[in-house]
């Protein structure tokens, strides 16, 4: 196998693997059939042609308060059409269209299936999922090279095969810095960046120096609110949030700790939980569509796990505490605790806890350290999104 490939089944892999053995535990009667029919999944789901005046090509459903809106709406705000734009459709149920699609590839592959079996043997379903979904992606973007796939940062599997096959088929793709903290060095070529601050700049400019690099607007920092004697609370969720019994046993934790009557929860955009999924009085569900700024506004302290929504909630002038427990996923993933810029503790809140808060986020120089992690360096000079649209 060659390069590309190998990269293209490490990365995707890396992030396709854990999510599957999570679906065997939730679902594990599903599973074993999906474990069979898993390789033909992109036959189905990737198109077979793209109308004439779409220019790019973004792999998820803009539904509200998705990763996905923010680069429909960004992007329409700097002039281009939604009409440019090629989007699947919003319901993830199964069509006739669907059907009709992996029929009309089924004999190709098979034949390609074979071959690459003949090769390298040793490849289960998942392997050949990433492979095949790589080779789809790349035969469609050989018929439309001037369509540009558009990388949302927090790559998923799929995006890693779009990327994967773009990068083979010349077509040159969009990097979008989705969060703050995604700054690392990119896996494969872009034409273009779309940054949020100046790590995103760094990590472009050291992977792809010739790509174009444009900014993202940047975001107003609010100064941080008082927090009241008897506040509101709110819990924003990540997408491992499933109202388990002990997740919700920890909330009841947290709940008697702060000494509130209420908790007001903010589920994951993609979370597939319903609020009939969380049946306790004490807590209240916000609507999927509200936005985070009503959500910051409803409340005057926000509990956060491991999700980069607590620094947009500190940039909103919400005070947050990180805590770990709330997802499986430890103490300060993405390092927000330990630069300063959140405050956070491992589980046990203690007896001072609001006191706590309230002195990390009267520290005058918390203003500061987020204005240069959210921002970029005064002497980089970095056009709109407009920019993208000339590329």
């Amino acid at each position: 196998m060659n390069i590309g490939i190998v990269s293209c089944l490490r990365g995707a892999g890396e992030r396709l693997r854990p999510a599957i053995e999570r679906q065997k535990l939730r679902h594990p009667h599903r599973e074993i059939i999906m474990s069979k029919v898993r390789v033909l999944v992109p036959l189905a789901r990737i198109p077979l042609s793209l109308s004439k005046e779409k220019r790019f090509y973004l792999d998820s459903w803009p539904h509200p308060n998705s990763k996905a809106a923010d680069v429909v709406n960004e992007l329409a705000a700097a002039g281009i059409s939604r009409n440019m734009i090629w989007t699947p459709r919003a319901s993830q149920n199964y069509t006739v269209s669907d059907v009709v699609r992996l029929l009309y590839r089924l004999p190709f592959t098979l034949i390609f299936l074979f071959i690459i079996l003949r090769r390298v043997p040793r490849l289960d379903s998942i392997d050949l999922q990433i492979i095949l979904g790589r080779e789809v992606f790349r035969q469609l973007l050989h018929r439309y090279p001037m369509v540009k796939p558009i990388i949302i940062s927090d790559v998923s599997p799929d995006l890693h095969m779009l990327w994967s096959a773009a990068s083979v088929a010349g077509c040159g793709a969009l990097w979008w810095q989705d969060d703050y903290h995604h700054i690392e060095s990119l896996p494969y070529p872009v034409a273009a960046a779309a940054v949020l601050n100046q790590g995103g700049y760094e990590a472009v400019l050291y992977s792809c120096p010739s790509a174009v690099i444009v900014r993202r607007p940047s975001i107003t920092l609010k100064p941080i609110r008082p927090i009241p004697d008897y506040p509101r609370v709110g819990i924003a969720t990540n997408n491992l949030f499933v109202a388990s019994k002990e997740q919700l046993d920890f909330l009841k934790e947290i709940r008697q700790a702060l000494g509130v009557d209420m908790l007001y929860i903010r589920l994951h955009p993609n979370s597939k939980l319903v609020p009939l999924d969380i049946l306790a009085q004490w807590i209240t569900i916000a609507s999927f569509d509200e936005s985070l700024e009503l959500f910051a506004s409803k409340i005057d302290i926000a509990i956060v796990g491991n999700s980069a929504v607590q620094l947009k909630l500190v940039c909103e002038g919400l005070p947050v505490l990180h805590i770990s427990g709330l997802d499986p996923l430890g103490f300060d993933l993405y390092g927000y605790c330990k630069m300063g810029i959140t405050y956070g503790v491992q589980k046990n809140l203690g007896n001072n806890i609001l006191s706590d808060i309230t002195t990390f986020y009267n520290d005058s120089k918390l203003q500061v350290r987020l204005a240069d992690y959210v921002g970029v360096r005064v002497d980089v000079k970095l056009e709109g999104l407009s920019k993208i649209n000339c590329c």
